[in-house]
């Protein structure tokens, strides 16, 4: 059989012009769903009492009442003057002679010191408040703390509690302990609190970020982090800086039942985060509802001097030194009739000048992506007319590749192996809309200096909602298809950010929790908070952090395949089954070669390395599986996972067998001899 013959791969000398952009291997995150609750380390939801009563207990959203006394009564009230959204009231009677309160199930972490963070006011009946951590199922007590209520006008209590051991199932109970019966003034007197907001957050958290997730994003090597999505054609950057407390409480507007905007996640925390992950912020500004002057003034909060009217409030909140945001997207999707503010190419266009006039003002230096589209039916002409009339003033111009349903007529009835041939045709398809935008950059020279940023990529299966496809194997096969092609065409692909970090949408390649739907029920396993990498997560890992500096020239001989009719007029018919990229590091140490088997049958390869003269022993790293629809779970989280063997090379050859449906990368080492050597990698 064709599939049989052995494959071979010569590594030549001749290097690439352009270099590789570490932006490559960026990410996404997104207030979408549950990726804020995911990847933060709060563990409690609905903190403000934002959200409404729900069944008709008179208490807020996922809080319940306690407390066994047949008056007590609970209602949301509109919250006192400098804090947003409701009030949660709890009315006891001195009839009753009991204490009552409010709870909310989380997962207890033991051992960890809990921040205990509360803003209230309370009638003088009520003097205590007890908070219990608790296991919901037994009722044991796993620790407490207590703190006294000192006036009816609204204060912030602080304190911590912590649970002796781990518990999937506990609860965060927050008690109002009355004065004595006889110290109230007669039987059916009342006491009352009220709770404006009640906050968990763990002493281990990084930035905010549950240690999990941040050592698991740290390890991504990801260069570049962007804050966007439909969200933010909904969202005023100054309602969500200076005290988190006086945030106001934003319910999400971009999709459908979607629930809170995280406030306690804005501009700073966001910076922060990227700061401790050493990677460049990228930060897209609202221009579905927003305005020029609104743009150009995050701008100034973020990069403006103290002395300046923002840099100034930017200070005052704690950051004295200004953030120095390099890269600004200008809309995210805006030619999408689900983007709010919708708009047309000329519209776009116009607006587009508006708004990177008024940033450039305010900070000459940064880096401005306009909005394109990788998908030109959706709005016919549109990066052609974006271009003409705007494109002289842009930087980058931005598309979303989403490979599947997208280029090719599959669904959850096509069969597995016809799928998976047209899910890993990723290079062919993202090479088509390069090639198409490429031609138009090229026809008109002030538009020379425009490259391309891929703001958001991933595979996309059937159309949501979802099943776990975005997280197989054949997922991170096709994920590793793109990023060959995108290395490939360095010179013109400088930017590229992975969809999504954590959670949130279907593809988020860290996952916290089991569950895969949009608006689930998070942690259906009743193991909310155990976290873990896709197949795609171990994928990106694996090449981000190999650190590709310059392409060098491959050739390949192997078996075809046909991916089946694509939506473009292209034709599928003959593609290689390995799609290879042999590279450089910086230093000149290593030669590296991504080989990406496309096939759904082992392939035997014979490499030659003979041109580049490596030392004896190598290093394979393998992403393989049992079968293309493989995945992690929450039972099995390193299923597929990166696997690194030492091997010694037959001279200047590597041998080797490749797994079906495969990902492998051969890191060969070399002599350095010097600046002008051959093998100094440029």
């Amino acid at each position: 059989m064709e599939q049989a013959k052995k494959a071979r791969i010569t590594v030549g000398q001749e290097r690439a012009e352009h270099l590789v952009s570490p932006f490559l291997f960026g990410h996404f995150i997104e207030d979408i769903d549950d990726h804020m609750p995911a990847m933060l380390a709060y563990p409690l939801r609905n903190m403000d009492f934002e959200e409404e009563d729900g069944n008709g207990d008179g208490v807020s959203g996922c809080w319940y009442p306690l407390g066994c006394g047949k008056h007590t009564r609970y209602a949301l009230e509109p919250a006192a003057r400098g804090h947003g959204g409701h009030s949660q009231k709890v009315r006891l009677f001195n009839k009753d002679r009991c204490a009552a309160g409010i709870g909310q199930a989380m997962e207890a972490a033991g051992g960890i010191t809990y921040r205990l963070r509360l803003v209230v006011r309370a009638t003088p009946e009520i003097r205590m408040l007890r908070i219990q951590l608790a296991d919901r199922a037994s009722g044991e007590l796993l620790g407490s703390a207590d703190l006294e209520v000192r006036s009816h006008r609204w204060e912030t209590l602080e304190g911590s509690v912590r649970a002796w051991r781990d518990c999937a199932a506990a609860e965060l109970q927050i008690w109002a302990e009355p004065l004595p019966a006889a110290d109230w003034e007669d039987s059916v007197s009342t006491g009352q609190v009220w709770f404006d907001h009640i906050s968990l957050l763990p002493e281990d958290h990084v930035a905010l970020l549950k240690p999990q997730v941040f050592a698991m994003a740290r390890e991504l090597n990801a260069g570049m982090l962007r804050l966007g999505g439909n969200a933010i054609s909904l969202y005023h950057w100054e309602d969500f800086v200076g005290p988190a407390a006086l945030r106001p409480n934003y319910v999400s507007e971009a999709w459908e039942d979607a629930g809170q905007i995280h406030k306690y996640f804005g501009t700073d925390e966001f910076i922060a985060l990227c700061r401790r992950l050493g990677v460049e912020p990228q930060i897209c500004v609202n221009m579905g509802t927003g305005t020029a002057a609104e743009a150009a003034d995050w701008v100034e909060y973020c990069n403006g001097g103290a002395d300046t009217p923002l840099g100034a409030v930017r200070a005052a909140n704690g950051h004295p030194e200004p953030h120095g945001v390099a890269y600004w997207e200008l809309g995210n999707e805006m030619y999408g009739p689900w983007q709010a503010g919708v708009s047309t190419p000329e519209r776009y266009a116009a607006q587009y000048v508006a708004f990177a006039d008024a940033m450039k003002a305010r900070d000459g230096s940064i880096r401005l992506l306009g909005c394109g589209t990788a998908r030109d039916e959706l709005a016919p002409g549109w990066n052609r007319t974006v271009l003409e009339r705007a494109g002289a003033k842009m930087d980058y111009l931005t598309l979303h590749l989403y490979q599947g349903r997208n280029f090719f007529p599959i669904d959850a009835r096509t069969p597995a192996p016809e799928r998976f041939r047209a899910m890993v045709a990723f290079p062919e398809i993202a090479r088509a809309v390069f090639d198409d935008i490429r031609a138009l950059l090229d026809a008109r020279a002030e538009l020379r200096q425009v490259k391309l940023a891929v703001t958001e990529w991933n595979t996309m299966y059937f159309p949501n909602p979802d099943l776990p496809n975005a997280h197989t194997l054949e997922a991170a096969v096709a994920n590793a298809c793109l990023l060959n092609e995108m290395m490939r065409q360095g010179d013109l692909v400088q930017i590229a950010n992975f969809s999504d970090l954590v959670n949130g949408w279907v593809g988020g390649c860290i996952r916290v929790g089991d569950g895969y739907e949009r608006m689930k029920r998070p942690g259906w396993s009743g193991r909310g908070e155990v976290v873990f990498g896709t197949a795609t997560y171990h994928l990106l890992r694996m090449y981000a952090r190999r650190r590709p500096h310059r392409l060098v020239e491959t050739d390949v001989r192997c078996g075809r395949f046909d991916a089946g009719q694509s939506a473009l007029p292209l034709q599928l018919g003959d593609l290689q089954e390995l799609d290879v990229v042999g590279a450089v590091t910086e230093p000149g140490d290593t030669l590296l070669l991504f080989v990406v088997n496309r096939a759904l049958e082992a392939a035997p390869l014979s490499c030659d390395l003979a041109a580049w003269q490596p030392l004896g022993e190598a290093t394979v790293r393998e992403l393989a599986g049992p079968g293309c629809e493989a995945r992690n779970t929450i039972d099995e989280p390193e299923a597929i996972r990166e696997v690194v063997r030492t091997v010694q090379l037959d001279g200047a050859r590597w041998e080797a067998v490749l797994p079906p449906h495969s990902v492998t990368v051969l890191e060969a080492f070399l002599e350095v001899r010097g600046p002008n050597s051959s093998n100094s990698g440029g």
